[in-house]
């Protein structure tokens, strides 16, 4: 092998590494799967006191709790107006009646999407 084409070949290979780097990505690194309608209606219907119903009222919890400082720092308009002080069993409950009454394909979509349709409809803001 000539002294020109090993150096054109190590080139070729010190551009291509990184790339093939991207490829392996470690699975720590990738980014998790998106969380749906589908992943939050298991997490709501799980027994009382789980640890999985608990991670439902609090994201329940926080979607009202980040609505209401989008609202306050008026990036947003008004969607729902769920007091917040309501309590997270009825947030839950909320949820899945509409849930419930949803089409089966709608519980693909990202979860927030749904808790923002579910609590339009039983949190309407007054005009």
């Amino acid at each position: 092998m000539s002294r020109a084409f090993a150096k054109v070949l190590a080139f070729a290979l010190l551009c291509l590494l990184p790339a093939l780097a991207g490829a392996q990505m470690p699975a720590a690194l990738q980014p998790p799967p998106p969380f749906l309608g589908r992943d939050l209606a298991a997490l709501c219907n799980e027994a009382e006191g789980s640890p999985a119903r608990a991670g439902c009222l609090r994201y329940l919890q926080a979607a009202v709790a980040m609505y209401e400082l989008l609202q306050a720092e008026g990036r947003d308009s008004a969607w729902f107006c769920a007091p917040r002080d309501v309590p997270p069993a009825t947030l839950r409950q909320q949820f899945l009646d509409y849930v419930a009454e949803a089409a089966p394909d709608e519980l693909g979509k990202e979860a927030m999407q749904l808790v923002r349709q579910a609590f339009t409809d039983a949190f309407p803001c007054q005009e």
